[in-house]
């Protein structure tokens, strides 16, 4: 086995780190998005991580067209020590979990890029599942990911269920409805969304009259960017509009994802020197 290089980590590399240990796997772009201003300054840190044996990177198959897609990128169990994180069996996954998992990824990247050609917005919080369990009373639970978007005039929250159309009616129906008794005691639940990603106006339909009464609310949606209430689908709203409490002002949008580390010289100065 080669040794392994000298490297200093600065503090982006271990916030890349933490956040593949949470949200794996992400691809170049992604990581871009969240931590670099260019492609080449990302590629560049990333094949450094590689050589350290801190990060792996698995390429999807091939399409039918041909061509090698964006590499998709794990921690390695060297990566998880170096930060404490749990293990977890080598890169692969099942291919239901592995396009569950970019799905959910994808729908709160989306955020991060909607957030950065908008005045005072940005995506403050992005918690994957074991977080997002564990603010539902660390139940049987386990939402797909919980977020934290700030507005100019509030901070929207939501519980993410993405439904890709391949569990039972019944079982998406127990799922939501466990969210009234894991936020029963939340002071601020009027303010609380659960949002119902659909892979179709069908899908969407069929599940709708599943869903209880709010408080907590359940908002469901095929496009990320309409949100019907449910379960009666008289109320539409866009994303920006759905219940939100008041502002944080300890919160600022420059600590929001994608912007911090765009902005944050004082990393890139030292990965230069």
């Amino acid at each position: 086995m080669r040794p392994l290089p000298n490297v200093t980590l600065t503090d982006r590399d271990l916030a890349i780190l933490y956040r593949l240990a949470e949200h794996e796997p992400l691809t170049t772009s992604e990581l871009r998005l969240l931590f670099f201003d260019g492609l080449r300054t990302c590629q560049s840190r990333l094949k450094l991580l590689d050589d350290a044996r801190l990060l792996c990177r698995v390429y999807p198959a091939r399409s039918s067209r041909g061509g090698k897609g964006e590499p998709l990128w794990f921690l390695t169990p060297h990566g998880r020590r170096m930060i404490g994180a749990s293990s977890r069996r080598p890169p692969g996954l099942s291919i239901p979990d592995l396009e569950h998992r970019r799905a959910v990824a994808r729908f709160f990247l989306g955020l991060v890029e909607r957030s950065l050609s908008r005045r005072g917005e940005g995506l403050y919080s992005w918690w994957g599942e074991t977080r997002a369990a564990a603010g539902v009373g660390g139940g049987p639970l386990r939402p797909d990911g919980y977020g934290r978007y700030l507005l100019p005039d509030g901070e929207l929250t939501f519980y993410l269920e993405l439904d890709r159309g391949t569990e039972p009616a019944r079982r998406v129906a127990a799922k939501l409805a466990a969210y009234q008794q894991g936020l029963a005691n939340d002071p601020e639940r009027k303010y609380a969304n659960v949002l119902l990603d659909c892979h179709s106006k069908r899908r969407l339909a069929n599940l709708a009259g599943y869903a209880p009464e709010g408080p907590p609310w359940t908002w469901g949606t095929v496009d990320g960017e309409n949100y019907e209430l449910l379960p009666d689908r008289k109320q539409e709203r866009p994303f920006d509009s759905l219940p939100r409490r008041a502002r944080d002002p300890s919160r600022h949008i420059d600590n929001c994802l994608g912007r911090h580390w765009r902005y944050a010289r004082t990393a890139s100065t030292r990965e230069a020197a």
